[in-house]
């Protein structure tokens, strides 16, 4: 059976991509690449013809993509227009025709996130709140502590899909740099650094 795999299936935006068609059948009389999942005319990127060794561009050629006599297709400099599904049609020597598809998905490289703090200086048992400002929708959020992944203790809370670290109270041991990080399946960006100074307080251990 013919499978198709893209190579890679998460690609960075202007780099390459390649369909990748594994158990091509032998004896073909032609394939054609279409963009999207049709066989419509109008969408056929390209054709090889095994027998003559010939290929054709189709009306859906951007100029970006090469045709292999193995099946595969190359995109080069990938645009966030052309993620998506894209369709191998083959066509055996009794002009029987089978479809296979392949998926693959195109990221923007993530940008460097900034990070905000309430206050750098901070009393022993007040709380702090520290916001990491991103402008990628729907990256992955990390938190660092002195260059390390933060371990959360009971003391702090993230809430917005990770964005704001909430420590309340705060004590000695949390004093230190904070960085948030950002990643996509192609990235990953950290913020500027935060050092957070914890003061003792006397009056407040009062109350205890």
């Amino acid at each position: 059976e013919v499978t198709i795999e893209a190579v890679p299936p998460q690609v960075a935006e202007d780099n390459n991509v390649l369909l990748l068609v594994h158990n091509l059948p032998l004896a073909l009389g032609a394939f054609a690449w279409y963009k999207g999942n049709t066989t419509a005319i109008d969408k056929e990127i390209a054709r090889f013809v095994p027998n003559s060794n010939m290929n054709f561009t189709g009306q859906a050629y951007s100029g970006r993509e090469i045709i292999y006599s193995n099946g595969s297709l190359l995109f080069q400099m990938i645009t966030m227009k052309d993620m998506g599904v894209y369709t191998l049609d083959m066509t055996d020597e009794n002009y029987r025709r089978t479809q296979a598809t392949v998926r693959f998905h195109v990221h923007q490289p993530v940008t460097q996130p900034f990070l905000q703090v309430t206050n750098t200086t901070v009393k022993e048992l007040d709380s702090v709140t520290l916001t990491c400002l991103s402008n990628d929708i729907g990256a992955n959020i990390q938190w660092l502590f002195n260059s390390q992944s933060l371990q959360l203790t009971e003391r702090m809370t993230l809430s917005q899909n990770n964005s704001i670290l909430r420590i309340d109270p705060i004590k000695r041991e949390d004093a230190g740099e904070y960085q948030c990080e950002i990643s996509n399946p192609v990235s990953v960006r950290r913020s500027n650094s935060i050092k957070l100074d914890i003061i003792f307080d006397p009056h407040h251990h009062h109350h205890h």
